[in-house]
């Protein structure tokens, strides 16, 4: 319909140049172009989305697990997701982008971020509520907390998706293929790449969080000399007296004090009575 278009407009600007004075206002129209027009929005829309999207869905992330290594490994993933739901339509399904595709192109965005930023959630929150610090003690937590979850979670909206099969109209069927290739998708790259980046190239400790980006650049200190705010006690990744199974601690010595024996305490007894004597 694009090149329809522009030979259109290139015949009426020859027609227009053509033509005396004061009869150059030749247009050309048709009933097609108005929903030409329309199509045209709704995927530059979806291009809008994207750019709009994928930077949201990344604040989003860094708010929910407050880690920027975290938050760039979900994202990653994210764009691994949509790459191949759209990929699958476009390479295996043959679809254009056009009216549906554009318009749940964005939603797919939306099903995708859902597990990873929940199994994110729960690496970060290893180190809060275990005081796990290694990169193995986390994504032990985080799968055996989360990664039940996730699947049961993917099945259902997996379900979900099937009824729209059999309707009738195109657009349904697209959004059932969309919604349960996204999910299919989201499980996969999840628990498969997401978890797998993190036992790879997760953080330890407090590695990418942003309190401590602030104290490697000295934001820290400067809230502290001028605004008199101390971050490092609103440090929600701080765990107190919580040690991780790989933290070698070194036994404590105890020296109890030395109890006199009972033959000494009744020689005390007796002098002080022959003194009171």
């Amino acid at each position: 319909k694009g090149k329809v278009r522009e030979v259109v407009d290139d015949l009426v600007n020859e027609i227009n140049r053509g033509n005396p004075p004061g009869m150059e206002n030749a247009f050309g129209s048709a009933g097609t172009f108005v929903w030409f027009e329309t199509e045209r929005g709704l995927v530059r829309g979806f291009y809008m989305g994207m750019i709009i999207c994928f930077p949201m869905a990344f604040l989003m992330l860094m708010l929910s697990t407050s880690n920027v290594i975290v938050s760039m490994l979900a994202v990653i993933s994210i764009g691994l997701i949509v790459s191949c739901v759209l990929g699958m339509c476009k390479m295996f399904l043959g679809w254009a982008l056009g009216t549906g595709e554009a318009i749940a192109g964005i939603i797919v965005i939306g099903f995708s971020v859902d597990y990873v930023i929940h199994l994110g959630h729960m690496y970060v929150d290893a180190n809060r509520a275990k005081g796990f610090i290694h990169r193995i003690d986390r994504f032990t937590y985080s799968a055996r907390k989360m990664a039940g979850t996730v699947f049961a979670g993917a099945i259902t909206t997996f379900g979900s998706g099937l009824p729209l099969f059999a309707c009738q109209l195109t657009f349904f069927t697209k959004m059932g293929t969309l919604i349960s290739g996204t999910i299919a998708f989201s499980i996969c790259y999840s628990l498969g790449f997401f978890m797998s980046a993190c036992l790879l190239f997760g953080p330890n400790g407090r590695v990418g969080d942003l309190i401590w980006i602030a104290d490697i650049i000295g934001l820290s200190a400067c809230m502290k000399n001028i605004c008199g705010v101390d971050l490092s006690r609103v440090d929600p990744h701080k765990p107190e007296g919580l040690v991780s199974p790989h933290t070698k601690v070194r036994p404590a010595i105890v020296v109890s004090p030395v109890q006199p024996s009972s033959s000494s305490a009744s020689d005390e007894k007796d002098t002080k009575v022959n003194n009171a004597l």
